[in-house]
């Protein structure tokens, strides 16, 4: 199970853990999904918290991504809900009555009132170190409570209207239902039923964005339970120029050196080398217990049987089969910046890394002399055809995938774009040295 939730003053790491294993996140702002998806590689998201207001939210734009690399993204009860609402119909999965309500534009547990500003789910929060603690109360949760108020006879109709009026008049940071009663007194509201209201509030109070994200949680943890397969977007990802400057702004500054990640990418464009250091790394990343908890799957794995085999060879062919499980279920578990972060050690170690980062360099100062050269998120479907058959079957000398898409996750391109701007500046490179089609090893 690999899955990512940004959570903050709806409901604490502490309290969620206990319903999903998952890597819990600060309120997720822009670029934050961007960074998690480039680092953690997760099979799902949870979006439940998120800032707004003073600090720029958390993009349309990068969810839509996240989704377009094959990750299963989910909103609720706060930030997520919201979004969840205006992304339903790209893929975007809304879990809630708060996700409901924005989808819907009406609260159908408040008799129906529109519901459709920001402020509904906003608060003020504590820092960090106070776990996010919520300082003020969110206006979605002030309608849950009345009308549960009003349901269990505790005020009527008309007061449970005009109150939340008044709550709604109030700014977000201020609203709490102690300033609520006052302002209801001052309203000249019935002092009975006022009375009760706040004698009731203790135990009855609604805290319906803690509910939501609960049920986010729920919904993920059952979800990933059936091994689902990656996302499959049905829309086009559009490259645009503000995509681009936003991806050199957030690129996740924890993840590689520039020139670290550019001798990633020339790793990367030898293919085979690449697939055998990757595989080192993730061989030495294995415990015994990961590589014993395969064997017993491995007697039943297609191709694995026992006829006109010697015990030794048929022991080696199930170690084989083992180790080859183990490997793919680490490399679902172990972030991709920590195996590359190892690659890149080794490739220290054998003096490979100079000739790499020689060869990038000299691209590099290459490609900058070429003003003429056109934006690869401009080329049309056919060109991006033709460049990728001149790598996989000139450069590399092989076939192309079937699944492009899987295939650029699993060389680590952050996505299929970022694969298109490497194999078209080697190609522009070797153009402009007179290398030929030869094994790209050759060049380093």
């Amino acid at each position: 199970m690999s899955a990512c939730v940004f959570i903050g003053p709806t409901l604490s790491p502490g309290d969620a853990a206990g319903v999903l294993q998952a890597t819990y996140l600060p309120p997720a702002r822009q670029g934050d999904v961007y960074r998690a998806v480039s680092l953690l590689r997760p099979r799902a998201i949870g979006i439940v918290d998120g800032y707004f207001q003073w600090v720029p939210s958390v993009w349309h734009k990068e969810i839509l991504w996240a989704m377009h690399q094959g990750v299963h993204v989910f909103g609720a009860a706060s930030m997520g809900a919201l979004r969840a609402a205006e992304l339903e119909a790209f893929g975007m999965r809304g879990v809630g009555r708060i996700f409901e309500a924005y989808r819907d534009g009406a609260l159908l547990e408040a008799d129906g009132e529109p519901f459709e500003d920001d402020d509904e789910v906003a608060v003020i929060h504590g820092p960090a170190e106070s776990g996010y603690i919520a300082v003020s109360e969110a206006m979605v949760n002030v309608r849950c409570t009345l009308a549960s108020a009003h349901a269990a006879g505790v005020i009527s109709a008309a007061t449970r209207a005009r109150l939340a009026g008044i709550a709604k008049a109030l700014f977000f940071p201020e609203r709490n239902y102690d300033l609520l009663l006052e302002r209801g007194r001052a309203a000249a509201l019935p002092g009975p039923e006022l009375a009760a209201l706040e004698a009731w509030l203790p135990a009855g109070r609604v805290n319906q964005k803690h509910a939501d994200a609960l049920a986010l949680l729920e919904r993920m943890r059952d979800f990933l339970a059936a091994d689902p397969a990656p996302a499959r977007a049905a829309f086009a990802f559009e490259h645009t120029t503000l995509w681009e400057r936003a991806l050199t702004e957030n690129a996740p500054a924890t993840l590689h050196e520039p020139e670290d990640a550019r001798v990633l990418d020339e790793l990367r464009l030898q293919g085979a080398r690449s697939d055998e250091l990757r595989r080192q790394v993730l061989h030495s990343l294995l415990d015994t217990a990961s590589e014993g908890a395969a064997v017993e799957p491995a007697l039943r794995a297609p191709g694995v049987s026992d006829h006109h085999l010697q015990p030794e060879q048929l022991e080696q062919l199930l170690h084989d089969a083992a180790r080859a499980q183990a490997v793919r279920r680490t490399s679902d578990l172990i972030p991709a910046a920590l195996v590359e972060r190892q690659m890149l050690a080794r490739l220290r170690g054998t003096g490979e890394f100079a000739r790499l980062r020689a060869r990038a360099e000299d691209k590099r100062a290459c490609l900058a002399a070429r003003r003429d050269l056109p934006e690869v998120e401009e080329f049309s479907d056919l060109q991006r055809l033709e460049l990728r058959d001149w790598y996989f079957t000139q450069l590399l000398g092989q076939d192309m995938p079937d699944d492009i898409e899987q295939c650029v996750r699993d060389w680590s391109y952050s996505d299929l774009s970022h694969f298109h701007r490497v194999i078209f500046n080697e190609f522009v490179y070797r153009q402009a040295t007179g290398g030929d089609a030869a094994a790209i090893a050759a060049a380093g």
